[in-house]
């Protein structure tokens, strides 16, 4: 039997494996260009947690460059406020100013000394803003209720 007929012969058989070749070929290479899992592995799953035992313990530690101090953050200055006297003094306000000029004025006034508008500051000047606000709430109290009695 020659060759050329044996091969005409079994024509379907060599098809069906080529076939079958190239669709194993492929699941191979999408399965190897797969995604990893964004899951982190535990540390009883690792496969080198003997060897790292081994080592010792600083060897499981990571060694990180200290972060370099920042600087302190500059005392808050408050030019502007006075949170003792008459309350339309608080407001930096003449005493018949209108109910719209103590409106004006309490809502800059809260603008530059409400505790939210400050970050990264000491407990001491957070607890100087919410004095601030809280004497700017009363100063405006005051003066609307003088307005309109």
């Amino acid at each position: 039997m020659r060759f050329d007929e044996m091969i005409a012969r079994h024509f379907q058989s060599i098809q069906t494996g080529i076939l079958i070749f190239g669709a194993l070929s492929a699941l191979y290479l999408i399965k190897g260009r797969s995604q990893p899992s964004q899951f982190k592995q535990r540390e009883s799953d690792r496969t080198d947690l003997d060897r790292i035992l081994k080592q010792g313990p600083d060897s499981a530690q990571a060694k990180l460059r200290p972060k370099p101090s920042a600087p302190p953050p500059p005392p808050l200055s408050l030019p502007g406020i006075r949170l003792t006297g008459a309350p339309h003094e608080i407001l930096g306000i003449s005493e018949n100013a209108s109910e719209a000029e103590v409106i004006r004025a309490y809502k800059d006034a809260i603008k530059r000394f409400h505790p939210d508008t400050i970050q990264g500051a000491a407990r001491d000047q957070i607890q100087f803003y919410q004095d601030a606000s809280a004497r700017i709430n009363e100063a405006k109290e005051q003066m609307l209720k003088k307005i309109r009695s």
